[in-house]
Formats: structure tokens, C-alpha cells, sequence
């Protein structure tokens, strides 16, 4: 008797099991393909195209594999699930992210995320790209800021037996690469060393990847006294919080209840003269920030609207040599909270986002008549940048 009732158990808990797993996928069937994910702020990967080549190199098994993560069925209320499961085994970093003191989601990042052939072809390329454009426009028009996340500033944030990746290394052998090709590694400005000195401050936000506006003016300050230009200090600007309810990509990972961040803008208080402009499109804001994505998920589009192909902003406010002045700022979204301030010093600020564009970039300088280049990614994002093979001067 006492066999037969467990086999009638287990019978129940396969019979369990299957209708889960056919409602799950039901579910599946008829839940309409998401494209984007407010809440991670990424394009989401749809059922990808069988062919047999992307079967045999192995590219369909990934997509698929990826899209059946990210099209599963109520995906962030399972994720929220898995992370509160883990916080309660006592694990201190979850999904890819460290649970932080004072409330700081830090993105975890070891060797292996950083270090390996993606990130050796982005720096063959910068190095290149940076050299070639160096001899074109002089030594002292051209920098690179890489700027390391989080966890490599926020140290004391950092759980006890926490072990993230150096990545100061990245820098380093950046310097090295361009003293090997007769470069100036010069042009490699200490993001980490100058974020490092006020760390005690908020440079990073608690729940997103990005630095805050208080961070990006530290960098900024950094990089305009090495152009030899005057930064402007604190006390010039009107300093406002925008939104105090803004959770941002980390907290997106875990999907858990946890504190806001709030986001600042830093207004001129002499006023200026702005014009931005978007993809080569007419129309035309006379502002820097766009307060319409403080009502959205994506919070820190309030900094230049978010990712663009190509961003122009005019400031009719400079006068004397800098306003024939034109910066080119090839970047990531680090530069976007960073370039509010770097328009206060040149006539035109261009920015553009290779993941979007795709052009020769010498041929558009030469027509732009760009006089100073100003490279700019958060470290990790940068050694795993496909499209950083874009990066081209010929």
C-alpha cells in the first residue's frame, strides 16, 4: 500500500510538473514578442531565423537560448523571486550584482567579463583610431576618458569578501599599446584616480550603472583642465533634484523592492544659449535636459534625451576662438550627463553612439570641421562593444 501511495505521488507531482510547463508554455504562445524591456532598458532577443549555417557556427542555439530567457512569461516576477531566494541563503551579490552598504546595487564584474579577445580588438582600435586622429589634429585635441564603474570606486561599499576585477588594468594597457605605435598615452586622462578622491561623494547611483551628474562634472572638470581649458566650478550652476523615484538598470537585474535614487540637474545660472538637434533632423530644443523622460522607466534620458545616432548641440552663448570650436565626442551613455557641461566650452558638441551609426567617421570630421575628439565608455561596456569596430580614421 505504502508503495503505491508514493507512486501515486510522484504520478501527481510529474502530472503537476507537465501542466505547469504546458501552461507556461501556452502562455508563450499566445503572449505577444516583446522588443524592448522598459524595466532593463534593452532590446529584448525575438525567436531567431533558422538557417543551417547559424546552426553549425552555433549562433542559433545562443539567440534561442537567450530568447527563451527573455520572452519567458512573466519573467520579472520570477527573477524577483530567484533574487529574494538567494538574499535569504545570505548570498551577497545576486544576478550579476553585489548587494552594497547604504543601499548600493554594484554590478559584479570579473576577469572573464572584461578581459578576452573583444576587449584586445576595441583596443587595437581605439589605439589606431586615436593615434591616426592625434597626427591630424595635434597632440593636445584628443582624449580618451574610460571610466571605470562602481565597484571600482565604491570600494568601501562593497561587501566584506567581495573580489570584483582591477580594471584599472584596462587603462594601463591602453597606455601601453599607444606608447608601443608612437602615441601619446598621455591622451588617456586618470578617470579612476579623480574619482577615487572624492568617493565619499555620490558619484554613482544606488540602483543604475551610470555615474550621476555630481560624478560626470568631477570627469568633466578632469578633462577640460587637460585641454587647458578654464572648468567651471560648482557655484556657476543652479542645482536642482528632477526626480526623486528612479530605479535604474541595476535594480532592473533583481526586480526587488529597494530605495529611489533621485536624479539632478545642473542648470548655468548665467543662462545660454543651446540648440539640440537630433539625427541630422531640423527640429530643434533650447535645452540640454528633457524633463518629458522623468514620466518614463528611463530616467536618465533626461540628460540629451537619451541614446541617439548623432547628437548636436550648438551653444550661441560662446564667444572669441572657442565658438569656431567644434568637439566630437564618440561615446556610450556615460558622456551624455558628462557633455551638459563640456557645452558650456565649445561653439558646437557633436555625439556619436556607434552602436547606431555607421559611417566614415574621418570623411564626416573633415565636412564637420571637428578641431578636438574626446573618446568616452565605462570600462566594461566598452570590452564587450561589438561595434567599437567602427572605430575608424582612413
Amino acid at each position: 500500500m505504502k508503495k503505491e501511495r508514493h507512486s501515486d505521488r510522484g504520478r501527481g507531482m510529474t502530472f503537476l510538473f507537465l501542466g505547469f510547463l504546458g501552461i507556461v508554455s501556452l502562455a508563450g504562445m499566445i503572449t505577444p514578442q516583446k522588443a524592448f524591456s522598459d524595466s532593463e532598458n534593452r532590446y529584448l532577443q525575438k525567436k531567431p531565423e533558422f538557417t543551417v549555417k547559424s546552426l553549425l557556427d552555433g549562433s542559433y542555439g545562443e539567440k534561442y537560448e537567450q530568447y527563451l530567457s527573455d520572452q519567458f512569461p512573466g519573467r520579472n516576477g520570477w527573477i524577483g523571486l530567484k533574487v529574494t531566494s538567494e538574499r535569504l541563503a545570505f548570498q551577497e551579490d545576486v544576478n550579476g550584482v553585489y548587494f552594497g552598504k547604504d543601499g548600493y546595487l554594484i554590478e559584479k564584474y570579473d576577469t572573464e567579463d572584461v578581459e578576452g579577445e573583444q576587449l584586445n580588438k576595441n583596443m587595437e582600435k581605439l589605439a589606431a583610431f586615436t593615434g591616426a586622429a592625434e597626427k591630424s589634429l595635434g597632440k593636445d585635441h584628443v582624449r580618451v576618458m574610460l571610466v571605470p564603474s562602481a565597484s571600482q570606486i565604491m570600494t568601501d561599499r562593497l561587501p566584506f569578501l567581495a573580489a570584483p576585477y582591477d580594471q584599472g588594468r584596462v587603462t594601463e594597457q591602453l597606455s601601453e599599446r599607444l606608447k608601443e605605435t608612437g602615441n601619446s598615452p598621455e591622451m588617456v586622462l586618470p578617470a579612476e584616480d579623480c574619482l577615487k578622491s572624492f568617493r565619499d561623494e555620490a558619484l554613482y547611483y544606488r540602483t543604475d550603472h551610470h555615474w550621476t551628474a555630481r560624478g560626470a562634472f568631477l570627469g568633466y572638470r578632469l578633462w577640460a583642465e587637460s585641454m587647458g581649458l578654464m572648468p567651471w566650478t560648482e557655484d556657476m550652476f543652479d542645482i536642482r533634484t528632477a526626480s526623486s523615484e528612479f530605479h535604474g538598470t541595476v535594480y532592473s537585474k533583481l526586480n526587488v523592492p529597494w530605495r529611489y535614487d533621485s536624479i539632478e540637474v545642473w542648470q548655468p545660472k548665467e543662462p545660454q544659449d543651446y540648440r539640440v538637434s537630433f539625427d541630422g533632423e531640423p527640429k530643434e530644443y533650447d535645452s540640454l535636459y528633457f524633463p518629458d523622460a522623468l514620466k518614463g522607466k528611463d530616467k536618465y534620458a533626461v540628460y540629451l534625451d537619451g541614446n541617439h545616432a548623432i547628437t548636436k548641440i550648438e551653444n550661441r552663448s560662446i564667444e572669441g576662438d572657442q565658438k569656431e570650436k567644434k568637439l566630437f565626442i564618440i561615446k556610450d551613455s556615460y558622456a551624455h550627463s558628462f557633455a551638459v557641461f563640456a557645452a558650456n566650452h565649445f561653439g558646437t558638441v557633436y555625439m556619436a553612439d556607434l552602436r547606431y551609426l555607421n559611417l566614415n567617421l574621418k570623411e564626416w570630421m573633415e565636412e564637420q570641421g571637428i578641431t578636438d575628439v574626446l573618446v568616452m565608455y565605462q570600462i566594461p561596456g566598452f570590452a564587450k562593444e561589438k561595434t567599437v569596430s567602427r572605430l575608424v580614421y582612413k
